[in-house]
């Protein structure tokens, strides 16, 4: 607007030659705007020329024409000039403007619609994980029914069978044996504990119940003359862990353990108990073991082991049975390794996720 009243006071002068404007002020107030231009950093190297030019014209042409009151038609050219420049850097500065304004609108719209899109895919994620999960609970729900199911079908087998030949006897009315009424008898005593037991798997999928590592292997016990040892970290002694599913695999291993020292010289069991760190992983493992001091078992033996419900104590035993831990542990994702040499001893590792909890 200064530019603007300069050149129309210098129009006005050239018709009637009157000195009356105060030039110096507002040429002065032109010169520092000009000066606040330059420094803006997206101007490029033909508008910084222009206001070059410029400053030089209202400074060095028109302040000294319009002071000294001579040469008005003159400093009307250099006016007109200067209006032009400025009207030029005007425009570009405005085009500047709805560019910014452009830049900016297209900025908000992008992160608007890149929060769409990140919310969009978490929500995918989710229930993709969700999804997954559904269909591994699914599964190891129908390994759990199905090692229950087997488990039943071959501790109650031999069982069933004494009770099926004391039937005959009674049906042939015949007095049966003492040995296969005791033989009976003892059968269904064993029946009410597997049911017993089995009840106590099953529920044990829907039991939340948990109890800390220290205390539950504190509370396994052995017969007095054999000697039992804990060996437990500091970080894992009160890890909360499924109670039931933990008692019963770690009590059937030391029930194999005392089985396998009695008769031996040197009677000793031993549970270890520590957390196992994987530093590429998000989750930590528990490895719980138990050793013993017996006989050991040979490679023949030791392969069998790993079969389904195979047992070295089969009639009187109606625990799980260690190839039954072995799918008790598998059922709560885990692994099982059994290390054995004859004569030394054997030690069998169980290996369970914690699912990041501690």
């Amino acid at each position: 607007m200064s530019i603007v009243r300069v050149a129309g006071w210098i129009r006005v002068d050239s018709k009637t030659n009157d000195v009356e404007p105060p030039y110096d002020r507002e040429i002065t107030l032109i010169i520092n705007n000009i000066d606040r231009l330059q420094t803006l950093e997206f101007l490029g190297p033909n508008e910084i020329s222009l206001l070059h030019r410029t400053r030089e014209l209202m400074q060095t042409d028109i302040m000294p024409i319009a002071l000294s009151g001579r040469g008005y038609d003159q400093a009307l050219r250099y006016a007109v000039e200067a209006e032009q420049n400025l009207a030029r850097i005007s425009k570009f500065i405005d085009v500047h403007r709805r560019e910014v304004k452009g830049k900016e609108e297209f900025r908000r719209t992008f992160t608007r619609s890149l929060w769409v899109f990140v919310l969009t895919l978490v929500v995918l994620i989710f229930g993709v994980i969700i999804v997954t999960q559904n269909a591994e609970f699914g599964k190891r729900r129908n390994e759990y029914v199905r090692s229950v199911a087997l488990l039943h079908a071959h501790m109650t087998r031999s069982r069933v069978a004494a009770l099926r030949l004391f039937l005959d006897y009674v049906n042939d009315q015949r007095s049966p044996a003492p040995e296969i009424l005791r033989a009976a008898l003892e059968a269904v005593k064993e029946l009410e504990a597997i049911n017993s037991g089995l009840v106590r798997i099953v529920n044990s999928e829907r039991d939340a119940h948990t109890e800390a590592l220290g205390e539950l292997l504190q509370g396994i016990r052995v017969p007095l003359d054999i000697k039992i040892g804990l060996e437990i970290e500091r970080n894992v002694k009160y890890l909360q862990v499924p109670a039931i599913q933990v008692h019963l695999v770690v009590e059937e291993l030391v029930n194999n353990a005392v089985a396998a020292v009695v008769g031996t010289q040197t009677k000793q069991i031993t549970i270890r108990a520590r957390l196992l760190n994987r530093y590429f992983s998000f989750a930590n493992k528990l490895l719980i073991q138990v050793a013993d001091t017996g006989g050991g078992m040979t490679s023949g033996i030791l392969d069998k082991a790993a079969t389904p419900f195979f047992s070295t104590r089969a009639g009187s035993h109606v625990g799980l049975g260690l190839t039954s831990c072995i799918e008790m542990v598998k059922a709560m994702q885990g692994k099982v390794k059994i290390d054995s040499t004859p004569g030394v001893g054997t030690v069998v590792s169980v290996l369970l996720p914690l699912n990041n909890q501690r």
